[in-house]
């Protein structure tokens, strides 16, 4: 039995590394083919979907329960350059209390020189958190579900979040549910994987975010469009939602 664990634990350890290695080379050739500016807030498209996305945060952690970061202990999975680091911030968290982690060494640096030096930023892989069980209030999850293809990490990933999460904690999740053809270094998260991933799990999900493309065709022509064909569900390509844990009873 203990020979067979051993096993198990090593095939996971492996798939992990694997991944790891596909993910970096992933990011590299999106780097090296991403047009200038495309993530830039002077881009009309990408800053109606940031507006955008912020209203939605807002108003979900309102009708969660939460009206006011002050004091929460917060973990960013993935923080790349450290953007909902200072939104958070900006939004009334207390920087020495955030945590932010990516993979990636470049954007780890990049986050530390855009973010105050209170905040604890930590490059690693994020399906094993050097922190204790039920450490945060709040962890936020943006787009590294879908940048992680096999199954049994995303499952890791899931896993770990649930171990340092409190109990009355809340897991912020926004991600792609479609796949983008042009990219198949990613792959969306159907509500069913989210609902497998987090079993037991009270999960509120909504559709939003027009399709990228659409987005940043129509923004420049007109925001009203933008806005109206965002009510329609099929061209939404994210979900935004939040997970809590399953109650205790005693």
């Amino acid at each position: 039995m203990m020979n067979m664990e051993l096993s198990d634990k090593s095939c996971a350890d492996d798939a992990a590394q694997q991944e790891e290695t596909r993910i970096r080379e992933a990011y590299a050739r999106r780097q090296s083919v991403s047009p200038a500016g495309l993530y830039s807030c002077f881009n009309l498209g990408n800053l109606f979907m940031l507006q955008e996305r912020e209203r939605g945060v807002l108003s979900i952690l309102a009708q969660a329960g939460w009206s006011s970061l002050h004091g929460a202990q917060i973990l960013d999975v993935g923080c790349g350059n450290g953007l909902w680091i200072r939104d958070l911030i900006r939004w009334g968290a207390d920087p020495s209390s955030i945590t932010g982690v990516d993979l990636l060494e470049s954007r780890v640096a990049n986050a530390r020189s855009l973010i105050p030096a209170e905040v604890t930023v930590q490059c690693g892989n994020a399906t094993v958190l050097e922190v204790p069980d039920e450490s945060f209030d709040l962890i936020v999850q943006s787009t590294v579900f879908t940048s992680i293809l096999n199954e049994g990490v995303r499952r890791q990933l899931a896993r770990e979040m649930l171990r340092v999460l409190k109990p009355t904690g809340l897991i912020l999740w926004y991600d792609f549910h479609v796949n983008n053809p042009r990219n198949p270094d990613v792959r969306g998260v159907s509500r069913r994987e989210i609902q497998g991933l987090f079993k037991g799990c009270d999960i509120e999900l909504r559709r939003m975010t027009l399709a990228p493309p659409i987005t940043r065709l129509v923004a420049p022509v007109s925001w009203w469009a933008c806005q109206f064909f965002s009510l329609i569900p099929f061209l939404c390509t994210h979900y935004l939602g939040t997970i809590r844990k399953p109650l205790r009873h005693e």
